[in-house]
């Protein structure tokens, strides 16, 4: 009996999935310990799942947020306008999180959420959809172990601040499901005004990769000054500190 057990379970073992939880954790376990500015105090905003850190005292008032990959969860959309009287916009491409975070939101006027997967150029693009049967989202990068896939409308984050009347975005935090080693290198973040920028790195790059993109960061300026787990990381220009 014990032997029979033990078969089954080896079947249900899918080499493919232990790879990839392997190489996650691997992942995570290298990038976490980001050097950090220990200059600048950082304070985590949103509940357990949807919080991210910034820096407790260089937000301005009035800023103008950008939290792409809303994700079900605006908690840190919500405590950036309850804090420090920020403008939040949110965006996602997958519309039963949008519809979540207006109900989320109330009658929040700083406060607006958009349907729209962040991505290079303007047009469709091919999204994967989870195989996590608790979730919705949608990855551009094949972060799932899924082989289901949609094709959604892509935005970039310019024609996106266009449309909506904005001519610069303060802090932009960035979650597109592996995406980012696309979409970082296209966007200058300078030229959109962003002073505070926080990514959450994906293992569907390499260990090599993530440290090329936050190479590629500090010098443009941006320095990291916090780190949660599953690679939220945070930085902040150098004219702010």
């Amino acid at each position: 009996m014990s032997s029979k057990i033990s078969r089954s379970g080896l079947r249900k073992l899918r080499p493919t999935k232990v790879r990839h939880a392997l190489r996650r954790r691997w992942f995570e376990y290298r990038l976490e310990r980001t050097r950090l500015r220990e200059d600048v105090p950082v304070v985590a905003l949103g509940s357990s799942y949807g919080s991210w850190l910034v820096p407790v005292d260089l937000i301005g008032d009035g800023w103008t947020c950008y939290c792409v990959g809303a994700g079900g969860d605006v908690t840190f959309d919500l405590e950036l306008i309850r804090r420090y009287g920020a403008t939040a916009r949110a965006f996602d491409p997958v519309a039963g999180y949008i519809e979540d975070a207006v109900r989320e939101a109330g009658d929040e006027p700083r406060f607006s959420a958009h349907r729209a997967a962040i991505s290079p150029i303007d047009g469709p693009i091919r999204m994967q959809v989870t195989h996590d049967e608790h979730s919705r989202s949608v990855s551009p990068a094949g972060l799932y172990d899924s082989t289901s896939f949609v094709e959604l409308p892509g935005r970039t984050i310019p024609s996106l601040m266009a449309e909506l009347g904005d001519t610069c975005i303060d802090l932009l935090k960035l979650d597109v499901e592996g995406g980012e080693y696309e979409l970082l290198p296209e966007l200058d973040l300078r030229a959109l005004g962003v002073k505070v920028f926080a990514v959450q790195l994906h293992h569907t790059g390499s260990v090599r990769m993530a440290h090329e993109l936050i190479g590629r960061l500090k010098e443009a300026g941006y320095e990291p000054v916090g780190c949660m787990s599953v690679v939220k990381l945070t930085f902040v220009h150098r004219d702010l500190i």
